[in-house]
């Protein structure tokens, strides 16, 4: 008997207290997943018409001249009054981009903080870029996948600017998602 109590001993302790349980493996479950891809169109931008200031007297105080994205135009400081002379075509108005890509796609449009137009060595500035994107930058491709962009901004005029045809380029930035 000395040597049965241990051994019950031992299966009662093995029985109430804490242990691990071996299950036996079961088969195997086979499950069906989806997979889907969308091939999307890359998207584009396509420049259409450049951003015109148009032509204007020469100043005797500096001033500015703002181009709207719907191509309103303003003028402050010495150029007021000088910009109401006949313009040469195609005349002042918002530079115009044809953004295309698939129906409904979203984009962003970064525009720079200024940029250099000149003539020999006379510079302008061009500054506070703007554009007919929602708010933000932000904006969409209708349902044809495109999206008509137009740029506005503003034009710094120096005092006495030199005479003569000015000219520079801005960089645009369009990304896709």
């Amino acid at each position: 008997m000395k040597f049965k109590l241990p051994l019950m001993l031992a299966a009662a302790v093995a029985v109430l207290g804490p242990g691990i349980a071996i299950a036996a493996p079961s088969a195997p479950v086979q499950m069906t997943g989806t997979v889907q891809v969308n091939v999307i169109t890359p998207g584009s931008v396509v420049p259409v018409r450049g951003l015109r200031f148009g032509q204007f007297l020469q100043p005797s105080a500096a001033g500015t001249i703002t181009v709207t994205p719907a191509s309103a135009v303003t003028a402050a400081g010495g150029t007021v009054g000088n910009i109401s002379i006949p313009q040469l075509a195609p005349g002042r108005g918002a530079g115009a981009f044809t953004l295309a890509g698939t129906a409904n796609r979203s984009f962003f449009v970064t525009l720079p903080n200024s940029a250099s137009i000149t003539t020999g060595s006379a510079a302008m500035t061009v500054s506070n870029f703007t554009s007919n994107t929602g708010a933000g930058g932000f904006g969409v491709l209708n349902s044809a996948g495109t999206f008509a962009l137009n740029v506005g901004a503003r034009l710094n005029v120096g005092a006495n600017q030199t005479v003569g045809s000015y000219a520079g380029t801005y960089i645009l930035t369009v990304a896709f998602f």
